[in-house]
């Protein structure tokens, strides 16, 4: 990997470094559609870098399509399956050559979340419980920061997508928040008023609840709060 001098040079993030040592370890092992890469943590202790910078170049390489992460006992970095249904789900981020605004890609997020929700509550597995409830435990522990909530609340978006049996459905959803986080530099900060706070729990308590329902196999639940979900700005 580039030395961070290297990187400085040439006006790589750390992330997009980490990115391009990622794409070199795939070709020189020539890895194929589906290979474990390594771990994150793996990774990205050996080329020395903080965990944030880390989870960045995950970001990164997952909207560009490279790498698949997947949370959990035996979870890691996998080569990206270039088939079909993932270049569908790609493919709809340009419209007749046109790039799509976040917007567009917010609307149909927001589309496909209750189903997305109503799958992983049905057909979710106990690894995947086991998943779903440390990540929503840990949303507690960084509600008060704007960057590492919603980047946490993604997660647990995509461990709900990870789940539908429905590939088309899967792969569109996870392209469309892929674009949004690639394309969301940072989230700003707002001053800590007693309506943000509240604003704030109240996600923070919505996504546990949408949690909690999607372990107890609570369809009914699910829907009502998947439709409450979608009826409020992440």
């Amino acid at each position: 990997m580039q030395t961070m001098v290297d990187v400085a040079l040439s006006g790589m993030t750390r992330a997009e470094a980490v990115g391009q040592h990622v794409r070199r370890v795939i070709a020189e092992r020539d890895l194929r559609p589906g290979a474990l890469i390594g771990t994150k943590t793996n990774i990205r202790e050996s080329v020395g870098v903080a965990k944030a910078t880390m989870n960045e170049a995950v970001r990164l390489l997952e909207s560009q399509g490279v790498v698949v992460a997947r949370p959990g006992p035996g979870g890691g970095l996998f080569v990206a399956q270039h088939d079909p249904v993932v270049k569908l789900g790609q493919s709809l981020l340009t419209v007749g050559g046109a790039p799509v605004s976040v917007a567009d890609a917010v609307v149909v997020r927001e589309l496909l979340e209750p189903r997305i929700i109503v799958d992983a509550a049905k057909h979710r597995t106990q690894d995947d419980i086991a998943v779903i409830t440390t990540q929503s435990a840990a949303l507690t522990d960084v509600v008060d920061d704007p960057n590492a909530f919603v980047h946490a609340v993604w997660e647990l978006h995509r461990t709900f997508a990870r789940i539908s049996p429905n590939r088309i459905l899967r792969e569109t959803y996870l392209s469309m928040l892929r674009f949004i986080d690639a394309e969301t530099v940072r989230i700003s900060s707002v001053e800590e008023e007693a309506g943000h706070r509240r604003y704030k729990q109240g996600r923070l308590r919505l996504h546990q609840d949408i949690a909690e329902a999607v372990v107890a196999g609570d369809l009914s639940g699910a829907a009502d709060l998947a439709r409450e979900h979608s009826l409020t700005e992440e």
